[in-house]
């Protein structure tokens, strides 16, 4: 969940963009950050470097995804998918798989285990059945 400070950091953020840049960003979503800030939330660049600007983990997640969205060019687009895909990739990759296999032969050795448990009731003739009931009953 975001936090409403986020939303604050990202309403002031915007309404420091060029005009061109804000018109890319669709009045509906400003008008849901602007509703969703905290309104007692003092958040003030003190210097004109953006660059150096420290902001909550929150709004830069926002700011990635309206970035993504509705201000970066198709070619920058097609860059971050790239990007995305490569990580996704790599945390795919780090997943360790001996530990899915391990899960599923330990499923198949307890499964074997239990079947043959059952095998080995349904395999016992029926004179021995006979006969243990008789023993079970003769000792009463």
């Amino acid at each position: 969940m975001i936090s409403k400070q986020a939303y604050s950091e990202v309403y002031y953020l915007i309404s420091e963009m060029s005009e061109e840049l804000r018109q890319k960003i669709p009045l509906n979503i400003i008008n849901a950050i602007k509703e969703k800030m905290d309104k007692n939330y003092q958040f003030n660049i003190e210097n004109d470097d953006i660059e150096d600007l420290v902001l909550l983990e929150d709004t830069e997640k926002v700011l990635s995804v309206l970035y993504t969205d509705y201000i970066a060019t198709e070619e920058e687009k097609e860059i971050i998918k790239n990007k995305e895909r490569v990580l996704e990739e790599k945390r795919k990759a780090d997943i360790p798989k001996v530990e899915v296999k391990e899960i599923l032969f330990a499923t198949n050795e307890k499964n074997n285990k239990e079947e043959k448990a059952l095998v080995k009731k349904e395999e016992e003739k029926w004179y021995t059945k006979l006969f243990n009931w008789l023993r079970s009953h003769s000792k009463k």
